[in-house]
């Protein structure tokens, strides 16, 4: 397992939340033709794998997911206000298998 540095930008999460992206914002700063971002894990579509991930990456998961559900009802305004409140508590790493 490679510990991979990322940064998670707020732009990529509103674009994620309202719809207007099917990448996760997670996906965007990773290979999305080889991993897909789920909320406790990474899976490695190479390896078959679910590469199970840490705390501050399932809160983040889970805050991007309870925005979304809360998007559609919610000003463009406070919504763009909350993914910068997200992007602050993004993963700084994702865990990935080498090669």
């Amino acid at each position: 397992m490679n510990r991979v540095n990322i940064k998670v930008n707020s732009h990529d999460i509103f674009n994620f939340v309202v719809g207007n992206s099917v990448f996760d914002p997670i996906e965007r700063c990773i290979d999305p033709t080889r991993y897909e971002v789920f909320d406790a894990f990474v899976y490695d579509n190479k390896t078959k794998e679910n590469i199970t991930q840490g705390h501050e990456y399932q809160r983040f998961c889970w805050e991007v997911t309870k925005l979304k559900q809360l998007a559609r009802k919610m000003e463009r305004r406070e919504v763009e206000s909350v993914c910068e409140e997200i992007a602050e508590i993004a993963p700084t790493y994702v865990l990935l298998n080498h090669g």
